[in-house]
């Protein structure tokens, strides 16, 4: 198979995956598309490089990730905060309060934390994608998923109770 076909095969089995991980960093249809094709785009001018390792799809979602952060922190978006009335909106308050605890955290532990929770890529995937050990990763998805319980126990007024 020549890379050309190889990659479209690649493309199809990993685009969907990716926006979808886009969108659940609260980006919108159009933004997700564009940081997954983005992604796919880098993974095409490595795929060379890529087409023959085992973790190029953790590669690609650690790529989609760090993507979609930075469009969310450059577009500074405010974050309503009102009362939710249903459990559309009530969701939509926790996308978005986990979406501004993500951009609070250090960066490494934001991309083990979204690679691992959001993307449900197993240990050694991340690890293997971030160049770093599976004990580094269970460390910082540790710390990632801690700093996010306190940042959103603030958030929804439960860090203040004794």
């Amino acid at each position: 198979m020549d890379h050309d076909a190889e990659f479209e095969e690649f493309f199809d089995s990993v685009f969907e995956r990716a926006k979808a991980l886009a969108r659940r960093l609260r980006l919108d249809p159009h933004e997700a598309e564009d940081v997954a094709m983005e992604a796919l785009t880098r993974a095409y001018v490595r795929w060379r490089k890529l087409h023959d390792v085992d973790w190029r799809e953790a590669w690609v979602i650690k790529v989609t990730a760090n993507l979609a952060i930075d469009a969310l922190r450059r577009s500074a978006r405010p974050v309503p905060r009102a009362e939710p009335a249903t459990a559309f909106e009530e969701a939509t308050v926790a996308r978005l309060d986990v979406s501004r605890a993500l951009r609070a955290i250090p960066r490494r532990q934001c991309e083990v934390v979204v690679m691992r929770y959001l993307a449900d890529l197993p240990e050694h995937e991340v690890a293997s994608a971030l160049h770093i050990r599976r004990g580094t990763v269970k460390s910082h998805a540790h710390r990632g998923q801690e700093a996010l319980g306190a940042l959103l126990g603030a958030t929804r007024g439960e860090g203040d109770r004794g």
